[in-house]
């Protein structure tokens, strides 16, 4: 006991936090993996998966300074961090980068939670709270994804960015009457802004795609220092974004030269379709089954969204001292949110199944912090709970699959299933459908799933027209010529070709109770 004493005493209070999430995780760790995968490769779960053998492959290429494009798929910015743990740690390579990962995402966390008025140790249980109890939202934080890095990177940028806005509402130009310089906080803004620097220039090569919300933290930064008229902190946050973006980007036109990386271009084939988002919305929050034949809404898993939701839109009432970091927050996470919902490869089939949740692993305390913000605000002022109203309503809207006739737009077509049709192959085939307008491919125009002995073809760009022929055989491989294809190989499915539809159905939307209340099998992950 006073061994524990002194170390307690030795220690700064501020290791504790990091301390206590550190062991948090090691046991989700051992939760997920179990011992074996400690040690044992081929124990892990995941250890076949393609795109955690991607990483390993590029990690193992920049070891050995292999520069080919062909061996360097996914952003540099993983593979790179988990390169020094390739021969110390062969079975978990990534475990000290994804741990690091999560640290440094809390670090980010508990800037912006001070920011709304949550104390340290409320900042580390609803941070822990967020992201590990729950087995399917724990386990994408422990699984190599080139989203955890992204995760820590967007996470320290909000907090530099919210400790900027600390720093510039103490300004000299911003203090008001009655305000005491000594209530100024320590530390200065150049470490703030160096660290947004830096996080900001890593962004790009962690995943391109969340450039967009580096640039409206980035926005809100530059806005902090302006009002500071903080020149100093400025030029060390350029300095620091100059400095890591120019050494990634360095290696990044070393391999590929100056053009997109395979990867950029083969994520841009799929694009966003912001016309269906909210069809799009329902199916992947709300209940998928009428469309996909399997899976739960991510509001099944995480009901608390609702109320981080409703604190988002509540974030206008908040005081002028929270407010420009509160309505920062708020407007990433609501981009981030509608650009996910809107991405075309994005499904619930996914979401569970291929353990895409991971796109929103950073998002999710954000929702957390904003939902705990408003329930204390609502305490206070009951009047706060109207911004609950919107949610709900939003809630009674049914978006559901009515059989239409062959002339009619359909967003929904049923083929009868390949003889001897497996989920996975028939999910990942090569195939085109053919109507009255063309031609769609799969995965990328529509997808293709098993559901009780037949094919479900779901339309994600626009509605099929009418007479419509499913293709599988490999007589349509000149249509792939000139693409990029991830990497995977032409997987082609038993005929006999053309197959011509036995259903069609398009969306009827209704309005009554959330489904939450009609009673209904429960649905597995």
């Amino acid at each position: 006991m006073a061994g524990w004493r002194q170390l307690r005493a030795a220690a700064p209070a501020a290791v504790w936090p990091y301390a206590a999430l550190a062991i948090a995780y090691v046991l989700s760790v051992l939760r997920v993996v179990g011992w074996a995968g400690l040690t044992d490769p081929t124990a892990l779960y995941w250890h076949d998966w393609q795109d955690q053998s991607l990483y390993i492959r590029s990690a193992t290429a920049l070891a050995t300074g292999d520069l080919a494009p062909s061996l360097h798929y996914y952003p540099l910015l993983y593979p790179l961090l988990g390169l020094p743990f390739l021969h110390l740690w062969p079975s978990q390579p990534f475990f000290f980068v994804n741990l690091a990962c999560y640290l440094l995402a809390f670090a980010g966390f508990r800037s912006v939670a001070r920011s709304f008025g949550v104390p340290l140790w409320g900042a580390v249980l609803l941070f822990a709270a967020t992201t590990l109890p729950q087995f399917d939202l724990a386990k994408v934080w422990i699984e190599p994804w080139t989203s955890t890095p992204a995760a820590a990177l967007l996470w320290l940028a909000f907090g530099a960015m919210a400790r900027l806005w600390e720093e510039a509402s103490y300004s000299p130009f911003s203090l008001s009457r009655g305000s005491r310089e000594e209530e100024r906080p320590t530390g200065g803004s150049r470490w703030p802004a160096s660290v947004l620097g830096l996080a900001l220039g890593l962004i790009p090569f962690a995943r391109p795609g969340d450039v967009i919300i580096g640039a409206i933290i980035g926005a809100f930064a530059i806005a902090a220092l302006i009002r500071a008229r903080d020149g100093r902190a400025a030029r060390y946050a350029a300095a620091g974004f100059i400095l890591s973006f120019g050494v990634l980007a360095t290696l990044f036109v070393a391999i590929y030269g100056l053009r997109p990386s395979p990867y950029m271009l083969y994520s841009a084939q799929y694009g966003f379709n912001f016309a269906w988002l909210g069809w799009k919305a329902y199916v992947l929050l709300v209940e998928p089954r009428a469309w996909f034949g399997e899976g739960v809404g991510l509001l099944d898993a995480a009901p608390w969204l609702l109320l981080g939701g409703a604190g988002m839109l509540a974030a206008w009432w908040t005081p002028a001292a929270r407010r420009p970091v509160t309505l920062a927050v708020a407007a990433a996470g609501a981009t981030y949110v509608v650009l996910m919902l809107a991405y075309v490869d994005l499904l619930p089939t996914g979401l569970w199944r291929f353990n895409n949740v991971h796109y929103f692993k950073w998002v999710l305390p954000l929702f957390g912090l904003f939902a705990l913000r408003f329930v204390l605000d609502a305490w206070r002022r009951p009047v706060t709970l109207v911004a609950l109203l919107p949610i709900l309503l939003a809630l009674t809207i049914r978006i559901d699959p009515v059989p239409v006739e062959a002339h009619q737009p359909a967003r929904m077509v049923v083929f009868p299933a390949p003889v001897g049709a497996a989920w996975t192959p028939t999910y990942f085939a090569t195939a085109w459908l053919t109507d009255a307008r063309g031609e769609q491919r799969n995965s990328f125009d529509y997808h293709q799933i098993l559901a009780e002995n037949r094919v479900r073809a779901v339309a994600l760009r626009r509605p099929f027209a009418g007479d419509e022929r499913w293709i599988g055989d490999d007589h349509v491989r000149a249509q792939l010529e000139g693409r990029d294809t991830g990497g995977y190989a032409p997987l082609y499915l038993t005929g006999p070709w053309p197959k011509t539809t036995i259903a069609r159905y398009g969306a009827r939307i209704s309005v009554g109770l959330p489904h939450w209340f009609e009673p209904r099998e429960t649905a597995r992950h």
